[in-house]
Protein backbone atom coordinates (compact mmCIF):
# COMPACT_ATOMS: atom_id res chain seq x y z
CA UNK A 1 0.00 0.00 0.00
CA UNK A 2 1.08 3.40 -0.40
CA UNK A 3 2.53 5.32 2.34
CA UNK A 4 -0.68 7.73 2.88
CA UNK A 5 -2.15 5.00 3.36
CA UNK A 6 -0.77 4.16 6.92
CA UNK A 7 -1.11 8.09 7.04
CA UNK A 8 -4.75 8.05 7.11
CA UNK A 9 -4.74 5.18 9.05
CA UNK A 10 -3.31 6.26 11.62
CA UNK A 11 -4.50 10.04 11.46
CA UNK A 12 -7.86 8.65 12.50
CA UNK A 13 -6.88 5.86 14.79
CA UNK A 14 -4.46 7.55 16.81
CA UNK A 15 -6.59 10.30 18.19
CA UNK A 16 -9.75 7.67 19.12
CA UNK A 17 -7.39 5.39 20.45
CA UNK A 18 -6.22 8.02 23.53
CA UNK A 19 -9.62 8.85 23.40
CA UNK A 20 -9.91 5.14 24.63
CA UNK A 21 -7.49 5.09 26.53
CA UNK A 22 -8.53 8.14 28.97
CA UNK A 23 -11.92 6.15 28.68
CA UNK A 24 -10.91 3.28 30.47
CA UNK A 25 -8.42 5.59 32.67
CA UNK A 26 -11.34 7.00 34.35
CA UNK A 27 -12.97 3.47 34.81
CA UNK A 28 -9.67 2.73 36.41
CA UNK A 29 -9.24 5.63 38.46
CA UNK A 30 -12.90 4.17 39.36
CA UNK A 31 -11.86 1.05 41.07
CA UNK A 32 -8.35 2.20 42.05
CA UNK A 33 -10.58 5.10 44.64
CA UNK A 34 -12.93 2.60 45.61
CA UNK A 35 -10.69 0.29 46.18
CA UNK A 36 -9.72 1.11 49.73
CA UNK A 37 -13.06 0.61 50.51
CA UNK A 38 -12.87 -3.37 50.48
CA UNK A 39 -13.95 -6.11 47.78
CA UNK A 40 -17.57 -5.44 48.42
CA UNK A 41 -17.55 -1.75 47.12
CA UNK A 42 -15.49 -2.63 44.30
CA UNK A 43 -17.59 -5.88 43.66
CA UNK A 44 -20.71 -3.43 43.52
CA UNK A 45 -19.07 -0.95 41.32
CA UNK A 46 -17.64 -3.73 38.84
CA UNK A 47 -21.29 -5.48 38.37
CA UNK A 48 -22.94 -1.82 38.20
CA UNK A 49 -20.77 -1.05 35.63
CA UNK A 50 -21.83 -4.03 33.71
CA UNK A 51 -25.08 -2.39 33.44
CA UNK A 52 -23.27 0.92 31.87
CA UNK A 53 -21.45 -1.44 29.51
CA UNK A 54 -24.23 -2.96 28.07
CA UNK A 55 -25.91 0.68 27.89
CA UNK A 56 -22.98 1.89 26.26
CA UNK A 57 -23.06 -0.94 23.48
CA UNK A 58 -26.46 -0.25 22.39
CA UNK A 59 -25.99 3.58 21.89
CA UNK A 60 -22.79 2.62 20.06
CA UNK A 61 -24.34 0.40 18.43
CA UNK A 62 -26.64 3.05 17.18
CA UNK A 63 -23.42 5.59 16.12
CA UNK A 64 -21.37 2.87 14.40
CA UNK A 65 -24.70 1.60 12.30
CA UNK A 66 -25.66 5.51 11.40
CA UNK A 67 -22.11 5.60 10.92
CA UNK A 68 -21.78 2.97 8.24
CA UNK A 69 -24.39 5.05 6.36
CA UNK A 70 -22.60 8.25 7.22
CA UNK A 71 -18.81 7.29 6.30
CA UNK A 72 -20.80 6.68 2.62
CA UNK A 73 -22.57 9.66 2.34
CA UNK A 74 -19.26 11.54 3.56
CA UNK A 75 -17.64 9.84 0.63
CA UNK A 76 -20.21 10.82 -2.01
CA UNK A 77 -20.12 14.65 0.21
CA UNK A 78 -24.18 14.12 0.61
CA UNK A 79 -24.39 16.13 3.42
CA UNK A 80 -28.02 16.76 3.39
CA UNK A 81 -28.58 12.87 4.03
CA UNK A 82 -25.54 12.91 6.89
CA UNK A 83 -28.21 16.04 8.98
CA UNK A 84 -30.92 13.65 8.40
CA UNK A 85 -29.52 10.68 9.61
CA UNK A 86 -27.73 12.41 13.10
CA UNK A 87 -30.68 14.00 13.66
CA UNK A 88 -33.09 10.34 13.63
CA UNK A 89 -29.81 8.45 15.62
CA UNK A 90 -29.50 11.09 17.75
CA UNK A 91 -33.28 10.57 19.11
CA UNK A 92 -33.41 7.23 18.75
CA UNK A 93 -30.37 7.22 20.97
CA UNK A 94 -31.88 9.48 23.72
CA UNK A 95 -35.01 7.61 23.79
CA UNK A 96 -33.31 4.38 24.58
CA UNK A 97 -30.81 6.46 27.35
CA UNK A 98 -34.36 7.43 29.12
CA UNK A 99 -35.50 3.78 29.04
CA UNK A 100 -32.45 2.85 30.71
CA UNK A 101 -32.33 5.36 32.84
CA UNK A 102 -35.79 4.90 34.33
CA UNK A 103 -34.81 1.25 34.36
CA UNK A 104 -32.02 2.15 37.00
CA UNK A 105 -34.19 4.44 39.21
CA UNK A 106 -37.04 2.08 39.45
CA UNK A 107 -35.61 -1.27 39.57
CA UNK A 108 -31.73 -1.10 40.68
CA UNK A 109 -32.33 -4.20 42.98
CA UNK A 110 -33.82 -6.21 40.16
CA UNK A 111 -31.13 -5.49 38.63
CA UNK A 112 -28.03 -6.11 40.34
CA UNK A 113 -29.68 -9.31 41.72
CA UNK A 114 -29.35 -10.23 38.21
CA UNK A 115 -25.11 -10.44 38.88
CA UNK A 116 -24.25 -11.41 42.19
CA UNK A 117 -26.85 -12.80 45.15
CA UNK A 118 -24.51 -11.23 47.42
CA UNK A 119 -26.83 -8.75 49.81
CA UNK A 120 -24.35 -6.41 50.68
CA UNK A 121 -23.05 -5.93 46.96
CA UNK A 122 -27.03 -5.50 45.94
CA UNK A 123 -27.20 -2.79 48.49
CA UNK A 124 -24.23 -1.16 47.51
CA UNK A 125 -24.63 -1.47 43.78
CA UNK A 126 -28.54 0.44 44.06
CA UNK A 127 -27.26 3.62 45.77
CA UNK A 128 -24.76 3.69 42.75
CA UNK A 129 -27.36 3.14 40.43
CA UNK A 130 -30.16 5.64 41.19
CA UNK A 131 -27.44 8.13 41.13
CA UNK A 132 -25.37 7.43 37.82
CA UNK A 133 -28.99 7.21 36.20
CA UNK A 134 -28.91 10.71 34.51
CA UNK A 135 -25.40 10.12 32.85
CA UNK A 136 -26.77 7.95 31.09
CA UNK A 137 -28.99 10.56 28.88
CA UNK A 138 -26.17 13.04 28.61
CA UNK A 139 -23.37 9.93 27.37
CA UNK A 140 -26.06 9.14 24.44
CA UNK A 141 -26.01 12.70 23.20
CA UNK A 142 -22.20 13.01 23.26
CA UNK A 143 -21.55 9.90 22.16
CA UNK A 144 -23.88 9.78 18.60
CA UNK A 145 -22.33 13.09 17.97
CA UNK A 146 -18.59 12.12 18.36
CA UNK A 147 -19.09 9.01 15.59
CA UNK A 148 -21.01 10.87 13.31
CA UNK A 149 -18.46 13.18 13.55
CA UNK A 150 -15.70 10.49 13.05
CA UNK A 151 -17.39 9.72 10.02
CA UNK A 152 -16.24 12.87 8.52
CA UNK A 153 -13.13 12.31 9.73
CA UNK A 154 -13.08 14.99 12.20
CA UNK A 155 -11.33 12.65 15.49
CA UNK A 156 -9.87 15.42 17.51
CA UNK A 157 -12.62 16.87 19.52
CA UNK A 158 -13.00 13.98 21.31
CA UNK A 159 -9.85 14.16 22.82
CA UNK A 160 -9.71 17.35 24.08
CA UNK A 161 -13.58 16.18 25.52
CA UNK A 162 -12.21 13.19 27.01
CA UNK A 163 -9.21 14.82 29.16
CA UNK A 164 -11.32 17.46 30.00
CA UNK A 165 -13.80 15.07 31.62
CA UNK A 166 -10.54 12.45 32.91
CA UNK A 167 -9.39 15.21 35.00
CA UNK A 168 -13.22 16.38 35.84
CA UNK A 169 -14.10 12.87 36.91
CA UNK A 170 -10.84 12.77 39.39
CA UNK A 171 -11.91 15.37 40.92
CA UNK A 172 -15.18 15.07 41.91
CA UNK A 173 -14.46 11.61 42.55
CA UNK A 174 -12.00 12.57 45.09
CA UNK A 175 -14.23 15.05 46.54
CA UNK A 176 -17.05 13.71 46.75
CA UNK A 177 -15.69 9.96 47.40
CA UNK A 178 -13.56 10.78 50.36
CA UNK A 179 -15.19 13.69 51.04
CA UNK A 180 -13.32 17.03 51.04
CA UNK A 181 -14.19 21.00 50.89
CA UNK A 182 -16.98 20.36 53.16
CA UNK A 183 -18.49 17.42 51.26
CA UNK A 184 -19.35 14.09 53.90
CA UNK A 185 -17.56 10.94 52.72
CA UNK A 186 -19.94 9.30 50.16
CA UNK A 187 -17.94 6.44 49.04
CA UNK A 188 -19.61 4.65 46.21
CA UNK A 189 -22.66 7.10 45.68
CA UNK A 190 -19.73 10.06 45.33
CA UNK A 191 -18.01 7.60 42.40
CA UNK A 192 -21.65 8.02 40.74
CA UNK A 193 -22.06 12.01 41.49
CA UNK A 194 -18.56 12.24 40.10
CA UNK A 195 -19.55 10.56 37.05
CA UNK A 196 -22.83 11.94 36.35
CA UNK A 197 -20.69 15.79 36.55
CA UNK A 198 -18.32 14.59 33.82
CA UNK A 199 -20.48 13.14 31.47
CA UNK A 200 -22.85 16.45 32.07
CA UNK A 201 -19.59 18.55 31.09
CA UNK A 202 -18.70 16.33 27.60
CA UNK A 203 -22.61 17.56 26.36
CA UNK A 204 -21.83 21.27 27.43
CA UNK A 205 -18.12 20.87 25.13
CA UNK A 206 -19.74 18.84 22.61
CA UNK A 207 -22.31 21.70 21.95
CA UNK A 208 -20.37 24.47 22.29
CA UNK A 209 -18.03 23.10 19.72
CA UNK A 210 -21.14 22.25 17.55
CA UNK A 211 -21.95 26.27 18.06
CA UNK A 212 -19.05 28.00 17.21
CA UNK A 213 -16.24 25.76 15.75
CA UNK A 214 -17.65 22.49 13.57
CA UNK A 215 -18.38 23.86 9.84
CA UNK A 216 -19.26 19.95 7.97
CA UNK A 217 -21.91 18.55 9.54
CA UNK A 218 -23.03 22.54 10.78
CA UNK A 219 -25.55 20.44 13.22
CA UNK A 220 -28.49 23.17 14.80
CA UNK A 221 -30.72 22.70 16.87
CA UNK A 222 -33.77 22.73 14.71
CA UNK A 223 -32.55 19.87 12.67
CA UNK A 224 -33.53 17.49 15.39
CA UNK A 225 -37.12 17.64 13.83
CA UNK A 226 -35.32 15.94 10.48
CA UNK A 227 -37.08 12.85 9.34
CA UNK A 228 -36.59 11.10 6.14
CA UNK A 229 -38.26 7.51 5.32
CA UNK A 230 -36.07 5.90 2.69
CA UNK A 231 -32.99 6.65 5.14
CA UNK A 232 -34.53 5.47 7.99
CA UNK A 233 -35.19 2.21 6.02
CA UNK A 234 -31.59 2.10 5.34
CA UNK A 235 -30.84 2.70 9.02
CA UNK A 236 -32.60 -0.13 10.34
CA UNK A 237 -31.42 -2.12 6.77
CA UNK A 238 -27.74 -1.51 7.89
CA UNK A 239 -27.53 -0.03 11.34
CA UNK A 240 -29.86 -2.21 12.79
CA UNK A 241 -27.56 -5.33 12.68
CA UNK A 242 -24.77 -3.08 14.35
CA UNK A 243 -26.89 -2.21 17.04
CA UNK A 244 -28.60 -5.66 17.67
CA UNK A 245 -25.09 -7.26 17.23
CA UNK A 246 -23.64 -4.78 19.92
CA UNK A 247 -26.39 -5.54 22.09
CA UNK A 248 -26.89 -8.90 22.13
CA UNK A 249 -22.76 -9.06 22.15
CA UNK A 250 -23.04 -6.96 25.25
CA UNK A 251 -25.76 -9.01 27.01
CA UNK A 252 -24.03 -12.04 26.38
CA UNK A 253 -21.07 -10.54 28.34
CA UNK A 254 -23.33 -9.40 30.97
CA UNK A 255 -24.33 -12.80 31.43
CA UNK A 256 -20.63 -13.95 31.51
CA UNK A 257 -20.15 -11.45 34.60
CA UNK A 258 -23.31 -12.75 36.12
CA UNK A 259 -21.86 -16.48 35.99
CA UNK A 260 -18.51 -15.11 37.54
CA UNK A 261 -20.89 -13.32 39.85
CA UNK A 262 -22.33 -16.14 41.38
CA UNK A 263 -19.33 -18.10 41.50
CA UNK A 264 -17.80 -15.42 44.51
CA UNK A 265 -17.31 -11.86 45.28
CA UNK A 266 -13.31 -12.85 45.29
CA UNK A 267 -14.17 -14.07 41.36
CA UNK A 268 -15.57 -10.66 41.10
CA UNK A 269 -13.06 -8.71 42.22
CA UNK A 270 -10.69 -9.98 40.57
CA UNK A 271 -12.29 -10.38 37.15
CA UNK A 272 -12.97 -6.69 37.61
CA UNK A 273 -9.28 -5.60 37.69
CA UNK A 274 -8.11 -7.86 34.77
CA UNK A 275 -11.21 -6.67 32.84
CA UNK A 276 -9.99 -3.10 32.90
CA UNK A 277 -6.62 -4.32 32.15
CA UNK A 278 -7.99 -6.09 29.00
CA UNK A 279 -9.89 -3.35 27.88
CA UNK A 280 -7.06 -0.55 28.77
CA UNK A 281 -5.05 -2.87 26.38
CA UNK A 282 -7.06 -3.19 23.59
CA UNK A 283 -7.54 0.30 23.46
CA UNK A 284 -5.37 1.34 20.13
CA UNK A 285 -7.52 -1.88 18.40
CA UNK A 286 -10.40 -0.31 18.54
CA UNK A 287 -9.29 2.89 17.21
CA UNK A 288 -7.96 1.31 14.27
CA UNK A 289 -11.36 -0.78 14.08
CA UNK A 290 -13.16 3.29 14.27
CA UNK A 291 -10.33 4.15 11.14
CA UNK A 292 -10.77 1.54 9.03
CA UNK A 293 -14.55 2.39 8.98
CA UNK A 294 -14.43 5.44 7.90
CA UNK A 295 -11.35 4.63 5.31
CA UNK A 296 -12.99 1.65 3.72
CA UNK A 297 -16.66 3.14 3.85
CA UNK A 298 -15.25 6.73 2.28
CA UNK A 299 -13.71 3.95 -0.80
CA UNK A 300 -16.83 2.72 -1.53
CA UNK A 301 -19.25 5.72 -1.21
CA UNK A 302 -16.58 7.13 -3.61
CA UNK A 303 -16.95 4.11 -5.73
CA UNK A 304 -13.44 2.98 -5.01
CA UNK A 305 -13.86 -0.86 -4.61
CA UNK A 306 -10.67 -1.98 -6.24
CA UNK A 307 -9.04 0.13 -3.89
CA UNK A 308 -11.14 -1.35 -1.19
CA UNK A 309 -10.23 -4.86 -1.79
CA UNK A 310 -7.06 -4.23 -1.83
CA UNK A 311 -6.67 -2.42 1.55
CA UNK A 312 -8.21 -5.51 3.53
CA UNK A 313 -4.82 -7.24 3.90
CA UNK A 314 -2.89 -4.47 4.63
CA UNK A 315 -5.20 -3.37 7.76
CA UNK A 316 -5.20 -7.47 8.43
CA UNK A 317 -1.31 -7.58 8.75
CA UNK A 318 -1.78 -4.38 10.98
CA UNK A 319 -4.13 -5.88 13.25
CA UNK A 320 -1.73 -9.17 13.71
CA UNK A 321 1.28 -7.34 14.43
CA UNK A 322 -0.76 -4.91 17.04
CA UNK A 323 -1.98 -8.16 18.81
CA UNK A 324 1.33 -9.44 19.50
CA UNK A 325 1.79 -5.70 20.90
CA UNK A 326 -1.60 -5.29 23.41
CA UNK A 327 -0.90 -8.93 24.86
CA UNK A 328 2.68 -8.48 25.77
CA UNK A 329 1.70 -4.94 26.78
CA UNK A 330 -0.61 -6.23 29.08
CA UNK A 331 1.34 -8.87 30.82
CA UNK A 332 3.97 -5.94 31.32
CA UNK A 333 1.80 -3.43 33.22
CA UNK A 334 -0.10 -6.33 34.91
CA UNK A 335 2.08 -6.12 37.88
CA UNK A 336 2.46 -2.51 39.15
CA UNK A 337 -1.11 -2.05 38.24
CA UNK A 338 -2.43 -5.44 40.89
CA UNK A 339 -0.12 -3.70 43.51
CA UNK A 340 -2.14 -0.62 44.10
CA UNK A 341 -4.89 -2.55 45.32
CA UNK A 342 -5.56 -4.30 48.41
CA UNK A 343 -6.60 -7.39 47.85
CA UNK A 344 -6.96 -10.41 49.76
CA UNK A 345 -4.07 -13.40 48.93
CA UNK A 346 -6.80 -15.44 47.44
CA UNK A 347 -7.98 -12.77 45.24
CA UNK A 348 -4.84 -11.83 44.20
CA UNK A 349 -4.21 -15.44 43.20
CA UNK A 350 -7.23 -15.40 41.33
CA UNK A 351 -6.37 -12.68 39.42
CA UNK A 352 -2.89 -13.43 37.80
CA UNK A 353 -4.84 -16.72 36.86
CA UNK A 354 -7.40 -14.47 35.24
CA UNK A 355 -4.64 -12.40 33.85
CA UNK A 356 -3.04 -15.10 31.82
CA UNK A 357 -6.77 -16.21 30.07
CA UNK A 358 -7.24 -12.40 29.59
CA UNK A 359 -4.02 -12.48 27.48
CA UNK A 360 -5.08 -15.15 25.30
CA UNK A 361 -8.73 -13.42 24.59
CA UNK A 362 -6.62 -9.65 24.16
CA UNK A 363 -4.50 -11.33 21.08
CA UNK A 364 -7.41 -12.64 19.24
CA UNK A 365 -9.58 -9.92 20.10
CA UNK A 366 -6.81 -7.37 18.45
CA UNK A 367 -7.78 -9.07 15.29
CA UNK A 368 -11.56 -10.12 14.96
CA UNK A 369 -12.74 -6.80 16.69
CA UNK A 370 -11.27 -4.17 13.70
CA UNK A 371 -12.45 -6.71 10.94
CA UNK A 372 -15.97 -6.54 12.63
CA UNK A 373 -15.48 -3.16 13.49
CA UNK A 374 -13.65 -1.70 10.44
CA UNK A 375 -13.84 -3.72 7.02
CA UNK A 376 -17.57 -5.65 7.59
CA UNK A 377 -19.22 -2.68 9.07
CA UNK A 378 -17.47 -0.38 6.88
CA UNK A 379 -18.26 -2.51 3.93
CA UNK A 380 -21.92 -2.02 4.90
CA UNK A 381 -21.64 -6.30 5.60
CA UNK A 382 -23.56 -5.74 8.90
CA UNK A 383 -25.51 -9.09 9.47
CA UNK A 384 -22.74 -11.05 8.67
CA UNK A 385 -20.84 -9.04 11.79
CA UNK A 386 -24.10 -9.32 13.64
CA UNK A 387 -24.23 -13.14 13.20
CA UNK A 388 -20.92 -14.10 13.91
CA UNK A 389 -20.98 -11.39 16.86
CA UNK A 390 -24.35 -13.16 18.55
CA UNK A 391 -24.02 -16.90 17.17
CA UNK A 392 -20.49 -18.18 18.70
CA UNK A 393 -20.55 -15.98 22.07
CA UNK A 394 -24.43 -17.10 22.98
CA UNK A 395 -23.88 -20.68 21.49
CA UNK A 396 -20.67 -21.29 24.68
CA UNK A 397 -22.94 -19.42 27.32
CA UNK A 398 -24.58 -22.68 28.29
CA UNK A 399 -20.88 -24.74 28.44
CA UNK A 400 -19.74 -22.05 30.80
CA UNK A 401 -22.52 -22.01 32.85
CA UNK A 402 -22.06 -26.16 33.24
CA UNK A 403 -18.63 -25.54 33.30
CA UNK A 404 -19.03 -22.92 36.38
CA UNK A 405 -22.44 -25.22 38.27
CA UNK A 406 -22.23 -28.29 37.33
CA UNK A 407 -18.30 -29.34 36.78
CA UNK A 408 -17.06 -27.00 39.60
CA UNK A 409 -14.11 -25.88 36.81
CA UNK A 410 -11.37 -23.18 38.51
CA UNK A 411 -12.82 -19.51 37.51
CA UNK A 412 -10.24 -18.78 35.27
CA UNK A 413 -10.89 -21.91 33.32
CA UNK A 414 -14.51 -21.33 33.09
CA UNK A 415 -13.54 -17.57 31.41
CA UNK A 416 -11.73 -18.65 28.59
CA UNK A 417 -14.60 -21.90 27.63
CA UNK A 418 -16.72 -18.54 27.45
CA UNK A 419 -14.55 -16.35 25.48
CA UNK A 420 -13.48 -19.08 22.90
CA UNK A 421 -16.06 -17.02 21.03
CA UNK A 422 -13.30 -14.55 20.05
CA UNK A 423 -11.01 -17.60 18.32
CA UNK A 424 -14.35 -18.87 16.37
CA UNK A 425 -15.27 -15.47 15.26
CA UNK A 426 -11.90 -14.83 13.46
CA UNK A 427 -11.78 -18.01 11.59
CA UNK A 428 -15.43 -17.11 10.20
CA UNK A 429 -14.49 -13.41 9.92
CA UNK A 430 -10.85 -14.25 7.71
CA UNK A 431 -12.93 -17.00 5.67
CA UNK A 432 -15.34 -13.88 5.26
CA UNK A 433 -13.43 -11.40 3.74
CA UNK A 434 -11.62 -13.83 1.64
CA UNK A 435 -14.21 -12.63 -1.31
CA UNK A 436 -15.97 -10.06 -2.10
CA UNK A 437 -19.59 -10.30 -0.44
CA UNK A 438 -18.81 -8.13 2.39
CA UNK A 439 -18.98 -5.43 0.38
CA UNK A 440 -22.15 -3.38 0.04
CA UNK A 441 -22.56 0.63 -0.78
CA UNK A 442 -25.16 1.49 1.40
CA UNK A 443 -25.98 4.89 0.06
CA UNK A 444 -28.88 6.11 -2.53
Amino acid sequence: MEKGFYKNLLTIAIPITVQNIISYSVNMMDTLMLGSFGETVLSASSLSSQVFYLFSLFISGIGCGSGVLCSQYYGKRDLKSLRKITAMALKIAVGVAVVFALALVVFPRQIMALFTSEADVIDAGIKYLRVVALSYIFYSITTIFLIILRSLQDVKLSIWIYVVSFFVNIFFNYIFIFGHMGIPKLGIVGAALGTVVARGVEVILILLYLKYQECMLNFKFYMLKYFDGQLLKDMMKYGLPVTMGETFWGLGLAVHSAILGHMGEMVVAANSICNVLHQFSLSFVQGLGSSTAVIMGGYIGAGLIEKAKDSRKAFVKTYIVCGFINTLFMLAIAKPIFSLYTLQPETLVLAKQFLYTYAFITFFRSIVSPIIGGILWGGGDTKFSAFVDITFLWGLIPVGYLAAFKWHMNPAAVLIILRLETFLKLVACLIRIKGDKWIKNTTR
